[in-house]
């Protein structure tokens, strides 16, 4: 317990300490991140039709350290195009971390507060937007037959016998660069308390 006697030294060990504990909690937040989300908005900046019109993000668990982000859309200027991804991610002792293949213009941001996944894309267009897709959680299935169709194929390409082959198994893959980064708005915010 702090005293108002403490020295200022003192005030600040037990506020980093209260801060520490507080960024460990939310780093274990690293397990809830998996589940199925629906895409809420998609924007871009600046204003184009390089957006999405619907999306489902499903993140499943594969083993202690890795899982699976499978990704299906509808893009909003040309709804019959190939409109989906897959992507792995490690989990380590500072973080999350996608995997380092495709994903240098894409970042990923989880609030473990609204469970909401924010993807932000840039983009090769003549603008060169950049897009940001917010989804949000939900537990209804997947019934949009497009999204479906696109979900089974990024399954399938996750663990296709030639990715392996070309690729080797997501296990020995670099996971360095690109970390899925958690919002900490609340701790900051608990953190800033008397």
């Amino acid at each position: 317990m702090i005293s108002f006697r403490s020295t200022p030294r003192a005030l600040a060990l037990a506020a980093a300490a209260l801060f520490s504990s507080f960024n460990a909690a939310a780093q274990t937040a690293n397990t809830d991140i998996a589940g199925d989300y629906d895409l809420a908005s998609s924007t871009t900046v600046p204003a184009s039709k390089w957006g999405y019109t619907k999306g489902r993000i499903s993140i499943k668990p594969l083993d202690d350290k890795h899982l699976l982000i499978l990704f299906a859309c509808e893009w909003k200027r040309e709804p019959k195009a190939v409109c989906s991804d897959f992507f792995y991610a490690q989990r380590r002792d500072d973080g999350l971390y996608l995997q380092d293949m495709n994903t240098d213009s894409m970042r990923l941001y989880f609030d473990p507060a609204t469970r909401k996944l924010t993807m932000i894309s840039r983009g090769y267009d003549a603008k060169a937007s950049v897009r940001h897709d917010v989804f949000a959680p939900t537990t209804a299935p997947l019934t949009d037959p497009a999204l479906v169709r696109r979900m089974k194929r990024e399954q399938g390409n996750a663990v296709s016998k030639e990715n392996l082959r070309v690729f080797g198994p997501y296990n020995k893959w670099d996971y360095q660069n690109n970390r899925i980064e958690f919002q900490q708005q609340q701790v900051k915010q608990a953190a800033a308390k008397p």
